[in-house]
């Protein structure tokens, strides 16, 4: 019998607090929240790719500061999955846990690729 082989690929579900998103609407209006959405997005790509270059040459300081910047954006963009991944990453990476440390940075490299391309849900 010939090994089977799979190859799996996850795909997160990026909750999207519409409270938030309403908070921003009413704060600065419609022309304004989706200049501000375009700017966090392309914050939150340069963000990612800084963060891939840091993990892989484990400058450790440097992906803890953009682990941060990350969750900031995405609190106040209310993607609340994607800041919850975040947080779950320094964690492991303060706890020196290499191994966790891995598989919650595979998850929010994933997250944070489908926020990035708007593949969100919307809680509630």
């Amino acid at each position: 019998m010939p090994a089977v082989v799979l190859d799996l690929c996850p795909r997160e579900r990026i909750w999207l607090d519409p409270a938030r998103i309403g908070a921003l609407y009413a704060q600065f209006g419609g022309a304004e929240v989706q200049a501000l959405l375009d700017r966090a997005m392309i914050e939150l790509a340069n963000v990612r790719h800084d963060l891939t270059r840091q993990y892989a040459g484990r400058e450790l300081e440097g992906f803890a500061r953009n682990l941060r910047r990350m969750r900031r954006i995405a609190d106040h963009l209310g993607l609340t999955t994607l800041a919850r991944v975040a947080e779950d990453v320094g964690a492991c990476l303060d706890r020196g846990d290499a191994t966790a440390l891995a598989a919650t940075w595979a998850r929010l490299n994933r997250s944070a690729a489908q926020a990035i391309a708007g593949g969100w849900d919307t809680a509630g």
